[in-house]
């Protein structure tokens, strides 16, 4: 059977979560909203492809679907990484480490008609990890939709909404968020020079419910890796 790029790279994902702290999973303490935000700084540079549909057709004749892809550059290219520059509030334990995204960033459309490719349904779609340097913990921010994204050969600003988690401290506390993930960028030939704030947000309106989902993606995580201990123990 033929797994997908898409999801090798989810997989490769929840195996680095479960990497970082295999043994902390069960003494984690789920306890209140992540606050503050945290910045990265890096590389990364847009490409564009036709869309193809499942059937193999081109659609760029049948209704202008071009693809763009913002791959982050790096040792890991396309997935970065990025270093930890700044951060505030809970995030302040992570700056100095090093971001890498699971998957290349990917939509259809522009301005704020845009579309986010490669979201599963209650698990999101492109998200960074951050671990902490040297100590038990990690940081990750999910993209579950885009506000608008324009960009031309020297400029960039994507703008997206989704959710955040931080696990650190001893004993391990955990908290999650909604989030706003913004990607801004200058240079030259559609490769930039990036600064990737992502911003914990209240829970407000449609936040609300893209908090929940957050929560139930990670949960079902963190029972999993818990199961895959207990079976070996």
């Amino acid at each position: 059977m033929k797994i997908s790029k898409f999801v090798w790279s989810v997989l490769v994902a929840f195996a680095t979560v479960a990497s970082i702290a295999p043994q902390q999973v069960e003494a984690i303490i789920v306890d209140g909203r992540v606050s503050g935000q945290t910045v990265f700084t890096g590389s990364g540079t847009i490409t564009e492809s036709n869309g193809i549909s499942s059937n193999g057709i081109n659609s760029n004749g049948i209704s202008g679907s071009v693809i763009n892809e913002l791959d982050f550059n790096g040792q890991n290219f396309p997935h970065g990484p990025l270093s930890v520059t700044g951060g505030t509030g809970d995030f302040i334990p992570f700056v100095g480490s090093q971001a890498t995204f699971n998957l290349a960033i990917r939509w259809t459309g522009s301005g704020s008609s845009v579309t986010l490719l490669d979201v599963l349904p209650g698990v999101g779609g492109p998200a960074w990890l951050v671990p902490i340097a040297g100590a038990n913990g990690f940081a990750t921010g999910t993209f579950f939709s885009l506000k608008s994204v324009t960009f031309d050969e020297d400029s960039l600003t994507l703008i997206g909404m989704g959710t955040t988690q931080t696990t650190s401290g001893d004993p391990l506390v955990q908290k999650d968020s909604a989030a706003r993930i913004v990607i801004q960028g200058t240079g030259q030939d559609f490769t930039y020079n990036l600064t990737v704030v992502t911003t914990a947000v209240p829970e407000v309106g449609s936040t609300l419910g893209l908090f929940a989902i957050g929560l139930v993606a990670v949960e079902g995580l963190r029972r999993k890796i818990a199961t895959r201990q207990n079976r070996y123990a």
